[in-house]
Order: structure tokens, then sequence, then C-alpha cells
């Protein structure tokens, strides 16, 4: 998403990355940092895709309620070529072979869902710890362990259910 002319106007670069004065619009020119992109409230974008992060509040709003979304899963950098070997988005090392983690575009870290496969009717709670997938339309990157668990590593990606268990408090 390339700003216009009068939007560069109101554009503040900061270390690299391009801010929208008024919209919490971080754009991703380069040096936007995981971190950064896992803002709530912000609007980013990586890779020409751009997706806005709930407030704590919005997140609140709908505990308990359900949705289907596209999830795909994630493995250790040695392993899958497109994870990087750095820190998830909250900070923390990510750990593959856990069943209770994952990544969202949307989501704030901290956000914790039940994932369900309505194909295999496993299910698991995951907390958010990570930003991402930005590939396509998945709205979910599930660790490998969590993958597995649910019965859809060897797929790749599938149709999963989540239900909004908890929102983060504001230390997360």
């Amino acid at each position: 998403m390339s700003p216009t002319a009068a939007t560069a106007s109101r554009m503040t670069q900061f270390g690299g990355t391009s801010l929208l004065i008024g919209s919490s619009l971080l754009c991703a020119f380069s040096g936007l940092t995981a971190a950064d992109a896992k803002t709530p409230g912000a609007t980013y974008c990586i890779s020409g895709v751009c997706h806005r992060v709930m407030t704590i509040a919005e997140v609140g709003a709908l505990v308990g309620s359900e949705e289907t979304v596209l999830a795909s899963h994630y493995d250790d950098c040695k392993v899958d070529a497109g994870n990087p070997c750095s820190a998830t988005s909250s900070g923390e090392e990510f750990h593959p072979d856990r069943a209770d983690n994952a990544a969202s575009p949307i989501y704030p870290n901290g956000t914790v869902l039940l994932v369900m496969n309505p194909k295999t009717a496993q299910e698991t709670l995951v907390r958010i710890n990570d930003s991402g997938p930005y590939n396509g339309a998945r709205e979910l990157d599930v660790s490998r362990a969590t993958a597995e668990r649910l019965g859809f590593a060897d797929a790749g990606v599938t149709n999963v259910r989540i239900r909004i268990v908890s929102a983060p408090d504001q230390a997360q």
C-alpha cells in the first residue's frame, strides 16, 4: 500500500518506518519490527498486505464469540525457511514443539483463543505471541505442535473455528 502525495505530507520517518499521523498506519517500507506490527489499534502493512490489530477493549468485547478462519502452521527456522530465526513479536522465543502458541495479524499479543478443527473434532488453547501470517487469506499461524494436535500438520492449511477466550491485559 503506497501513501498518496497528500498522505506523504503527513508522514513522519521513524527509524525506517513510516507512521501516518492521525490514523496509526504503520507501513513497512523498511525497518518495521515484529513488535511494531503488533501495536494494538495500529494498522500496518507487510509485503503489500495491510492489517489492523484490534485494541484490547475490542478483543474484550468479543470474548466468547466464534468465527471460522484459514489457519496455517510454522516451524523452527531450521526446518521452515520462511520463519525467521528471531524472537516473536512478543519478544518471546518461538516454541514450535509447544501446542500453546500462535501468530495472528489482527489479535494483539496475549489474546487467548480456543482453536477447533471441525474435520478432526480436536481443539486446543493457544495464546497469541507473534505477528503473521502474511500469506494470502490466512488469519492464524499456529505452531507445528498445535497443527499436529489439531490434525492438519500434513495438510499445511485448513479452516478452523476460533473462540476468543480472553483479551490480553495492558502489561501484555
